[in-house]
């Protein structure tokens, strides 16, 4: 049943501003981040195979995955205005999610934590022994700002041991 292999990360940050505008509940670029570490964690705990096809990066405000922050800081802390467009040599298209494993996962953390700011999220993922948390600090030894990846594995791990809600 899971074998999706890494989706677009602009295709998973799309999933959930569509949510956005379906529900009305405003999602900015903080919120957005969060949402996909979570996707992405939740993925690798219930397949043991990453959501994404980037890397996060443990940044100040937590779990970034720069292609998104590159694509969405025009927003500011404002709700994200639209969706992110890729150019596919011929014409701009909006990627989206086609697997349904992926969809399923991405379905139940819009339930779980759709609701929640981007700043309770970011409290959640700063959480101590977290991925984020220990990659930070490896990231501050070596006078880093941003750029050093979250170990999948780590975040694996994490969002096991965490436990996933009975639904997933």
């Amino acid at each position: 049943m899971y074998s999706s292999s890494p989706q677009p990360t602009l295709a998973v940050a799309n999933f959930f501003i569509e949510k956005s505008k379906a529900s009305g509940v405003p999602v900015d670029p903080l919120k957005l981040q969060k949402l996909i570490y979570f996707a992405h964690g939740w993925h690798l705990a219930v397949t043991g195979e990453p959501l994404l096809d980037e890397n996060v990066e443990a940044w100040p405000y937590g779990p970034v995955v720069p292609t998104v922050y590159h694509e969405f800081k025009k927003d500011g802390n404002s709700t994200i205005a639209g969706p992110a467009t890729i150019f596919d040599g011929k014409e701009w298209v909006i990627p989206r999610i086609t697997d349904p494993s992926a969809l399923s996962v991405l379905e139940k953390v819009w339930m779980e934590y759709g609701h929640y700011s981007g700043v309770q999220l970011s409290n959640i993922s700063h959480a101590p022994g977290s991925p984020w948390e220990e990659a930070w600090k490896r990231a501050q030894e070596h006078g880093k700002v941003r750029g050093v990846d979250i170990d999948d594995s780590n975040i694996r791990r994490f969002f096991y041991q965490a436990g996933l809600p009975a639904s997933t």
